[in-house]
């Protein structure tokens, strides 16, 4: 009768070292070692009101984006242990300590939600999909400044396909990541951890914090942020690499924030209004739209900043409570509706989006770059957030990792080969992946030109022209063919 070895938590928990009784055994008894995967997940939290009553942060990076990654990997290779039965131990190293979301909107597209279904979370969504009022709509297009001959008017819906099984959907952060972290089981999480540097070895990588402790691993998964340690690490360790060339800069762009009720909004708006509408405008734009059911509303309103007068004298990502007064300078010559909306803010806070320049690799030995860490906007995002598709490509990074990862080519190779089958995983995943972020990247930018009269292909404030460009430009997004690339994926290891 073959020898069945207990959990890997159950060796943690009574104190044994479970790398060496893994390896011991395994070896003895003739079966494959397990492969132990660390991902560390890190935020530098910092709170403040929002009008929701949430916590806000300032942090390395998009504390809740890096954690979409993080945690979804984390689901990914727990759900491939149980279900799979791969040989796969998982630990998140937190620097925070505890979980901790910022009272905010994020917004998912069909593609972010089929990764979820395939990932084994698409619960975490189901409850939230119920009264939607138009769940294929992802925005009702507007003229906002009323100094424009169309002032008010409707430009265009951007739809996804109907024909598609998922469709667009909008939740409150904080909702949504008290989904994914049910998910995993309580052990999983080890929190005060904040990371300072990695050594790979011939046996494995090590990780060294702040706390003056050490952890060994197989394989680093890196989500922590924009302003990321480990990148920084990377750039400084890779010969050809300058640590410069990794640091986020300005994207010229900042955003103001806050959280209304409905009926809020409808004093605003008007109760025939729309939910889901962005409002267009020279150097600006404000997008509206609802979350928890559509009993609070999401509003952002961006300025677009050439000339760097918001920074006032920053360096890096920021996130602070801002005056009323100040968000309604800005939109000064916006339409009345637009005005209302925005005092409807009685407490709004102003962010300032950071982005990541293309980055010349996100992997090293043993340890490879998710989510922001790899291609960050810092509103804080890596990439700036005008397709709304941050948190998708974060959730899909998380899948295809957890999946390369959890192949029976990676977890059934004989230890000698261990090390050259890790890192192959690691470069099979920055083929697939790399290639997507980058485009995503610098897309999203063009968007943010669009939405604000300066154009993709020199459409400045002509509506229909603006019209003809977003018709279809989200498609290549939303329509990705999720498991063709996966099956392909893994096919080649």
């Amino acid at each position: 009768m073959p020898f069945t070895l207990p959990p890997l938590g159950v060796f943690l928990e009574r104190g044994c070292n479970a790398d060496f009784w893994i390896n011991i055994l395994l070896t003895i008894l003739g079966y494959l070692p397990g492969i132990i995967h660390a991902l560390y997940v890190t935020s530098k939290l910092r709170r403040f009101p929002d009008s929701d009553g949430g916590p806000l942060a300032e942090t390395e990076g998009n504390p809740d984006k890096d954690r979409i990654a993080g945690l979804a990997c984390a689901v990914g290779l727990v759900n491939q242990q149980k279900d799979e039965g791969a040989n796969i131990e998982v630990r998140i190293y937190e620097s925070a300590a505890k979980f901790g979301e910022i009272g905010a909107g994020v917004s998912f597209g069909p593609n972010s939600i089929k990764a979820l279904r395939l990932l084994g979370a698409g619960e975490c969504l189901e409850r939230f999909l119920e009264g939607d009022e138009d769940p294929n709509t992802w925005f009702d297009f507007f003229v906002g400044d009323v100094d424009h001959p169309k002032s008010g008017e409707f430009i265009c819906s951007v739809k996804s396909n109907p024909n598609l099984p998922d469709v667009t959907e909008n939740v409150h952060r904080a909702d949504f990541l008290d989904e994914l972290v049910k998910l995993l089981p309580p052990s999983v999480a080890l929190f005060g951890h904040r990371v300072t540097s990695y050594t790979p070895h011939s046996t494995g990588i090590t990780l060294s914090f702040t706390n003056n402790t050490t952890t060994e691993a197989d394989i680093v998964i890196a989500c922590d942020g924009i302003k990321s340690v480990l990148r920084r690490e990377m750039y400084s360790r890779v010969p050809g690499l300058r640590v410069e060339d990794q640091v986020a800069k300005y994207s010229e762009w900042i955003a103001w924030r806050g959280m209304i009720t409905r009926e809020e909004f409808e004093r605003a708006m008007g109760k025939e209004a729309k939910t889901k509408m962005m409002h267009l405008g020279e150097g600006r734009h404000i997008l509206h739209f609802p979350v928890r059911g559509g009993e609070l509303i999401n509003i952002v309103a961006f300025v677009n900043d050439p000339e760097h007068l918001k920074l006032k004298g920053r360096t890096g990502p920021w996130a602070e409570s801002g005056e009323q007064a100040e968000l309604l300078e800005d939109y000064a010559g916006f339409n009345e509706a637009c005005l209302e909306l925005l005092k409807a803010i009685h407490e709004p806070s102003i962010w300032g989006i950071f982005a990541l320049p293309p980055i010349e690799t996100i992997s090293d030995e043993r340890i490879v770059l998710i989510g922001d860490a790899a291609f960050g906007i810092c509103y804080r995002h890596a990439m700036t957030p005008h397709q709304g598709a941050g948190a998708g490509q974060a959730i899909e990074d998380g899948l295809f990792i957890s999946s390369i990862l959890s192949s029976p080519a990676i977890t059934n190779a004989p230890l000698s080969d261990r090390a050259t089958k890790i890192q192959s995983a690691i470069n099979a995943y920055v083929q697939v992946r790399h290639p997507r972020g980058e485009k995503v990247q610098s897309t999203s930018r063009e968007n943010g030109l669009l939405y604000n009269f300066k154009g993709v292909n020199g459409e400045g404030s002509d509506v229909e022209k603006i019209k003809q460009t977003l018709a279809h430009r989200l498609e290549w997004i939303w329509e990705y063919d999720t498991e063709k690339a996966l099956k392909e994926t893994l096919a080649a290891l």
